[in-house]
């Protein structure tokens, strides 16, 4: 049996791994590669890259709690951005915000991962549906473990099978689009348009919020062509509002339902992210099953794909 000491120490440890976790998905949401976390003696750590230049952050678990640490050099350009996206976090968790009283928020999972779909959600919010929600601890998936995710899901669309609209782009159809536009915010705008004019024929909402991934006339161009009525509300780390943060849930659970059913065909843990064990991975497949299977399961224009 644990002492209470035991079980302070591990539920320490526990709320390490989930900090560790959260960074990790905010870095790999950003376009940085960084690896599965590793666990050391007093700490978990995970490696960053982008290009040539690496970091480390790292999370220390102890009698007084934990305590992050970024490791590198501090004049280095991805240092700096890192460095700024954590601490951008921790203001918005804080940072108090005016939601509209109704609104469709909009957010999109799968864009930092090579293998499997790019998942777009919407969710039509009312302040009349807050107190439904209040027990749920709805936030940025990227601060929720897999399991929450799945948890938080299933009791929103239970709750609310009418409010939320997704489309998923399979990495065949992904990669068709991508090789038209040649460019993902191009896909994104159509996805994100797409999941909102689902939701606005049906609640007539006009306000829309989406998280800032590119320039704004882009977007409203794009709107414009598919909706009369809107005012659209462009920002970055939208997740702040309850209804992109639910967005969010539900196209990250619809990602990680991929990944398991996928995984379960091929008997192959597919990993998420871009990392070298992506890359390992995905030679395996084109080893074992080909390039035909392999291309249906994969982003093609990654690098990791030129890598391989």
């Amino acid at each position: 049996m644990q002492s209470s000491f035991q079980k302070q120490n591990s539920k320490i440890e526990l709320n390490a791994l989930e900090e560790v976790n959260k960074i990790r998905n905010l870095l790999l949401n950003d376009g940085f590669i960084v690896d599965e976390p590793t666990k050391k003696q007093y700490n978990f750590e995970i490696n960053i890259s982008k290009g040539k230049d690496s970091a480390k952050f790292l999370v220390y678990f102890g009698k007084k709690g934990i305590k992050n640490v970024l490791q590198g050099n501090p004049n280095s350009d991805l240092y700096k951005k890192i460095d700024s996206l954590i601490n951008s976090k921790l203001n918005f968790e804080v940072e108090d915000i005016k939601e509209p009283e109704s609104y469709i928020g909009s957010d999109e999972s799968g864009k930092g991962d090579f293998f499997g779909p790019l998942v777009v959600a919407a969710f039509a919010f009312d302040n009349k549906i807050k107190k439904d929600l209040s027990d749920l601890n709805i936030k940025d998936s990227k601060e929720l473990s897999d399991n929450e995710i799945r948890r938080i899901s299933f009791n929103i669309k239970k709750r609310f099978p009418d409010r939320f609209s997704v489309i998923e782009i399979q990495p065949k159809r992904y990669n068709e689009l991508y090789e038209s536009f040649k460019n993902l915010n191009s896909i994104l705008i159509w996805a994100h348009t797409k999941a909102i004019e689902e939701l606005q024929n049906k609640f007539e909402y006009t306000e829309l919020v989406i998280d800032k991934f590119c320039a704004e006339d882009l977007i409203r161009t794009e709107l414009n062509k598919k909706l009369n009525n809107f005012n659209l509300i462009l920002t970055e780390k939208a997740e702040r509002f309850y209804g992109v943060a639910v967005a969010s849930i539900i196209a990250r659970e619809r990602l990680l339902k991929w990944f398991e059913k996928k995984s379960n065909e091929l008997k192959i843990d597919l990993p998420l992210g871009a990392s070298n064990k992506v890359n390992d991975v995905a030679s395996h497949i084109k080893n074992k099953f080909g390039n035909d299977v392999l291309s249906e399961l994969i982003k093609l224009h990654f690098k990791n794909f030129r890598t391989i």
